[in-house]
């Protein structure tokens, strides 16, 4: 006779235990590099370890999440690695598998620098109240689903308009926590943000296509 402990096991289909370091600690390392000189994308994937899709994907998003003096179109550039990323957590991939253009840009470590101090105390703050609980943190099905909610928060990363990149980014940062830390709480938390976020970006999308549609229609 089959086992019924094995079997429900089996069906709940955790996920391993995730590698224990902080985030905030591991983040802050890229503040520590020789300032002369750069860093390859694909270097700093290396560098999060077991935690390397989540790390990254906090890497890619808490910068558009916070005001820093970014060129324009910085917020699509950061924006298709978490596309990339999302997928991949979605699929349940454990590694960070970044096209090679991604892989093979470097960063002046100057600028790691600007953006490890002004992402780590905030990192930190939320992980103060950060703290394994919720079972379904834990599952395999809740990875599969954020990474759906994240692929989404991605694409309006990822498009090109004024004052609607931020909020989803908050989203995935948040999320990305909670899930490294089990949290499910924090989860939550995120995934509201996201689906705000989202929401807002939308709209605007629809609000800039009638207005642009107006203007062309007046015109021609």
């Amino acid at each position: 006779m089959v086992n019924l402990n094995a079997l429900l096991k089996m069906k709940e289909r955790k996920t391993k235990k995730l590698h224990s370091t902080p985030a905030s600690v591991i983040l802050k390392r890229m503040g520590t590099k020789p300032l002369e000189q750069k860093t390859r994308i694909s270097e700093l994937m290396h560098d999060f370890h077991e935690n390397g899709i989540l790390l990254a994907m906090i890497f890619f998003a808490l910068p558009v999440a916070i005001p820093l003096p970014y060129p324009p179109g910085f917020t699509t550039i950061m924006g298709v690695p978490l596309i990339v990323l999302s997928l991949q957590l979605l699929i349940g991939s454990k590694k960070v598998r970044l096209p090679e253009t991604i892989n093979a840009y470097t960063i002046q470590n100057t600028k790691l620098k600007t953006i490890s101090d002004k992402i780590v105390p905030i990192v930190e703050y939320v992980e103060k109240y950060i703290k394994p609980r919720y079972n379904f943190a834990s599952s395999v099905y809740c990875e599969q689903i954020l990474g759906l909610i994240c692929l989404i928060a991605s694409l309006a990363v990822a498009i090109p308009l004024p004052f609607t990149n931020a909020i989803p980014a908050l989203g995935i940062t948040v999320m990305s926590l909670g899930l490294m830390n089990r949290d499910g709480l924090v989860i939550l938390y995120g995934v509201a943000i996201a689906v705000i976020g989202t929401a807002i970006a939308t709209f605007a999308m629809v609000i800039s296509w009638v207005a642009m549609k107006s203007v062309f229609n007046f015109i021609f």
